[in-house]
């Protein structure tokens, strides 16, 4: 396994970039892991009229990146599994990875395989995103050599049928993954979703994300693309961000966050949930 050490008990955050002055300059502004995307098999298909971008990273990104932030973590997340799974794994521990992740996988055979191929040489994380691997959550944990698992709210929320991911949330969905988690593999860090820039406008305030994240004891978010936009080196990303003061203000929001008592995390709980089905019911059901 490498060198680099795992992440303490406190707030990860994970940006993803292929660009190596982007990651060096993440990581001085207080990034802890550097987020480098390899999943091409089957995501167009899934992201078919979304908004959202298919990164298109590469393994030679990837040893790039390594090299730009020798000091930091870095992660790369794989294909979904298939028999390509272990030369997957091969191709991007050898190009430097700390941590690989394996996003849409249904059930703990594929992860068993996944873990067999990771061998104990990287960290390996769990992107849960499937409603196969909701309901079998409990057999997934159980699996040995699981370090974390991270939900996936954007597939996930498509995966149940929701119309808004936050639904994961209000529903009670989160909740439950955590404590089955929790009550198979304690030692499973766990988290979920993306986390936007704290004062950009969204239906469900990021800062009431990060008091849930806090209340459902994550320990890690991967900071969206509001925090890189269409930046394609460290210059862009200088002049249209302060990184180093956003990622402050998320640190502080999650040491408020977790100041709380329990009453007042419990009325935050209660209002976020009344804010995000208002939110649903404005929105068209999906079939």
């Amino acid at each position: 396994m490498t060198g680099r050490s795992a992440p303490d008990g406190d707030f990860t955050l994970m940006l993803m970039t292929r660009d190596p002055g982007i990651a060096r300059a993440a990581t001085r502004a207080g990034v802890d892991r550097i987020f480098v995307d390899l999943e091409l098999s089957g995501k167009a298909e899934r992201q078919r009229g979304r908004t959202t971008i298919i990164s298109g990273h590469t393994v030679a990104d990837l040893a790039r990146v390594r090299a730009a932030v020798p000091h930091a973590e870095v992660l790369a997340r794989v294909d979904p599994p298939s028999e390509r799974t272990r030369a997957d794994v091969d191709a991007v521990i050898g190009a430097g990875a700390d941590v690989v992740m394996l996003p849409y996988f249904t059930g703990p055979a594929e992860v068993e395989r996944f873990v067999d191929a990771v061998g104990g040489r990287a960290r390996t994380t769990l992107l849960l995103e499937t409603a196969a691997a909701v309901v079998r959550v409990d057999r997934i944990a159980a699996v040995p050599g699981i370090h974390e698992i991270h939900v996936g709210l954007n597939d996930l929320h498509r995966s149940m049928g929701l119309s808004f991911m936050h639904e994961l949330l209000a529903g009670g969905t989160l909740d439950a993954l955590a404590s089955r988690i929790r009550a198979v593999a304690p030692g499973i860090r766990f988290g979920f979703g993306g986390g936007a820039l704290l004062d950009a406008p969204h239906p469900v305030p990021p800062r009431d994300i990060l008091r849930e994240h806090v209340r459902l004891g994550s320990r890690m978010i991967i900071l969206s693309r509001t925090f890189t936009g269409d930046a394609a080196n460290e210059a862009d990303l200088a002049a249209r961000i302060d990184l180093r003061a956003e990622i402050a203000k998320i640190r502080r929001a999650v040491a408020e966050a977790r100041a709380r008592s329990a009453e007042e995390a419990e009325r935050d709980r209660s209002r976020i949930r009344d804010l995000i089905w208002r939110t649903v019911d404005t929105l068209p059901t999906r079939e």
